[in-house]
């Protein structure tokens, strides 16, 4: 699913329009989902400091990634971890899709940098599952993405 083609065709009033339970707007979620990567690119890029004295991720942390996409996948709704629930009421598409590129280009070099004895160690502390790997993490962020993409999927849908 590509997400960002959800937003053509919509104006910036609808792209800021909340629920009418007050919930966020579609352009919120995805200042969210990308606040969220910028967050977790940051914590690896600190973790990677650590070098191999970084705990060995394997079962556990593939469990942790279970749990979290049972969670995306699940009709639950959980309240998102601190700085990543701060969005703003109006936001700039064009400043939010300049965002989105810059989290993408910033997680493309981590990704071609990363060192080779990293690949198998605990690289991210997720708030509610604790440590992962670095496979896991993208898998946490991707069921993360899809989560969102279903919710903005909805908010954009005609009524």
């Amino acid at each position: 699913m590509d997400l960002l083609a959800h937003l053509q065709g919509h104006d910036r009033t609808a792209l800021n329009r909340p629920r009418a339970d007050g919930g966020w707007s579609a352009l919120q979620v995805l200042h969210h989902v990308i606040a969220a990567e910028a967050g977790t690119l940051g914590y690896v890029s600190r973790k990677m400091r650590g070098g191999t004295s970084l705990p060995r991720a394997g079962l556990v942390s593939r469990l942790r990634l279970l749990a979290l996409q049972m969670a995306n996948a699940s009709p639950l709704r959980f309240r998102a971890p601190g700085i990543t629930a701060d969005v703003p009421t109006e936001i700039d598409p064009d400043e939010l899709l300049r965002g989105w590129d810059e989290a993408r280009t910033e997680w493309r070099r981590l990704l071609e940098d990363f060192p080779e004895e990293l690949l198998g160690r605990m690289v991210f502390r997720h708030g509610w599952v604790g440590l992962m790997g670095l496979s896991d993490t993208l898998g946490f962020l991707q069921s993360h993405l899809d989560h969102h993409a279903r919710q903005v999927e909805r908010l954009l849908a005609p009524h």
